[in-house]
């Protein structure tokens, strides 16, 4: 027997001897007198001897577990010594404590999940695999008008919407639907339901959640949102159109006051009338250039414009901007200077006309902003993936446009891309233009796969950076030129 045994049986004797001879100290002086035992005597008489015989109850029981954890643990571990058998119970007596507490915090846990689903705005119900309802929260009951005691046991929403079948089939593990329902008030209401299995330790589905969540407002503004954009895209394509209609009716007149203009100069005229129809045909060729402009904005926006892919010389392409250029150019003093790196193919499938646009566009406003200095274009060539088949290969070509005007101010800069907007917008700006040239090249550069940036310093210049994406065919476009080559054709003017 244990020390711990012995004491707890000390002390239940030495109880057992107390209340005894308590017992006696009462009825010896009462059986000694002849006097009259009140009834209180018998009453504690008889409460002392319950005590006794509980305490001896208690005593004798605990023997008895006693004796069969020996038994037991005699089956189940003979080499464990008699005298750790008192400690094997106090270990079964702690884990059976330990237990307690976590059948109390299991309660507790379950509690507060059942307050957080009870607050969910979400219709959450469990049902078997049969459809019929196990469990439904608040939400669940409200939506319906009914008390939660009165669905359970009844079909699912699901079932009896139609979402899912018994008869088809195992019901599915995970799904996601959306179901329209009518709720207390006659009012259609969207839900998102998450459906998904609920199984046990061994893998074995036990029972089915759904989760219905109203998506009515979210798709509501899904729609509104859908609407605004295609309203939107039709006032868009409407004014693109328009400006299409209008710019292509108006270039006929123009071309006719300019083709006037010429003839009448042709003719005999003073000093001072010549000079008027100079202004006459100056004024109609920049009107022509603005409603050029714009009749390709709005194709460009409007999404007419047709990107070709034929094969072209980017030398040839460059000649064409310096010969076009030049002239200009040498009237204001400026030169123009073309560099192609040495990885350049000589021919590259890409839009020739759309690419001498953008260049266009870019060098006649270095040429506008430049009062003394030049301009170069430079392009270079950084190959990409062989495409489908095999026989071509993807370039990606780098334009630069560098020219050393008077730069751009760093708070106008995000301002270049946007139409009909200019640097220069005072009421005594010497520069013309239309504000419409960046905009189309930005756009261009971009239906062509490329983009365009710039970087500029007020008083040193400006540098455009733009490319687009090409191909040329493997074996058949070799470099242009050798790099002792390239150097002499940057020197060129």
């Amino acid at each position: 027997m244990s020390s711990a045994q012995r004491r707890k049986t000390v002390l239940i004797f030495s109880l057992a001897f107390a209340l005894l001879a308590a017992l006696g100290a009462i009825i010896i002086p009462t059986s000694i007198s002849d006097a009259e035992v009140p009834p209180q005597y018998y009453v504690l008489c008889l409460s002392i001897i319950g005590c006794v015989l509980l305490v001896l109850g208690g005593y004798v029981w605990d023997r008895s577990m006693m004796q069969r954890l020996r038994e037991m643990t005699h089956h189940t571990t003979p080499h464990v010594a008699p005298a750790d058998h008192d400690e094997i119970h106090d270990e079964v007596i702690g884990l059976a404590r330990k237990i307690e507490r976590m059948a109390q915090s299991l309660q507790k846990l379950e509690a507060s999940y059942r307050a957080v689903v009870e607050d969910q705005s979400d219709l959450i119900c469990r049902y078997s695999p049969d459809g019929k309802l196990t469990f439904v929260n608040g939400a669940y009951a409200r939506f319906l008008g009914r008390k939660r005691l009165e669905l359970i046991g009844q079909p699912c929403l699901l079932l009896t919407a139609g979402l899912i079948k018994l008869h088809s089939g195992p019901l599915p593990e995970a799904a996601v639907f959306e179901h329209t329902s009518m709720d207390l008030n006659h009012t259609a209401v969207l839900h998102s339901w998450t459906h998904r299995a609920i199984k046990d330790s061994e893998g074995r589905i036990i029972e089915y959640q759904a989760v219905g969540h109203d998506v009515t407002t979210r798709k509501e503004a899904e729609l509104a949102l859908v609407a605004a954009k295609e309203a939107a895209e039709s006032a868009d394509r409407a004014k693109s159109e328009f400006l299409a209609i209008v710019s292509h009716e108006i270039r006929t007149p123009i071309n006719g006051v300019i083709g006037f203009a010429k003839l009448l100069r042709d003719s005999t005229l003073t000093a001072e009338q010549r000079s008027f129809v100079d202004m006459i045909t100056s004024s109609g060729q920049t009107l022509e250039t603005l409603i050029s402009d714009i009749l390709d904005l709005s194709k460009i926006e409007a999404g007419k414009i047709e990107i070709e892919h034929a094969p072209f010389s980017l030398r040839d392409c460059m000649d064409e901007i310096s010969a076009l250029f030049g002239p200009r150019a040498r009237e204001v003093g400026l030169t123009i200077t073309t560099s192609i790196s040495p990885g350049v193919p000589v021919l590259v499938n890409s839009d020739h006309g759309r690419l001498r646009q953008i260049l266009s566009n870019l060098v006649g406003n270095a040429i506008k902003f430049t009062e003394k200095g030049g301009i170069t274009i430079s392009v270079a060539a950084a190959p990409e993936e062989v495409l489908k088949g095999g026989f071509n290969r993807a370039v990606r070509l780098q334009f630069s446009v560098h020219d050393t005007g008077i730069g751009i101010p760093p708070d106008k800069i995000n301002q270049l891309f946007r139409p009909f907007s200019q640097v220069d917008t005072s009421a005594k700006r010497r520069r013309g233009g239309t504000g419409l040239g960046l905009i189309i090249a930005k756009r261009l550069c971009e239906r062509m796969g490329g983009a365009i940036s710039v970087e500029s310093r007020v008083g040193e210049g400006s540098v455009f950076y733009f490319s687009i994406l090409a191909d040329y065919e493997i074996g058949h476009s070799s470099p242009p030129f050798s790099v002792g080559d390239a150097r002499k054709a940057s020197a060129t003017t």
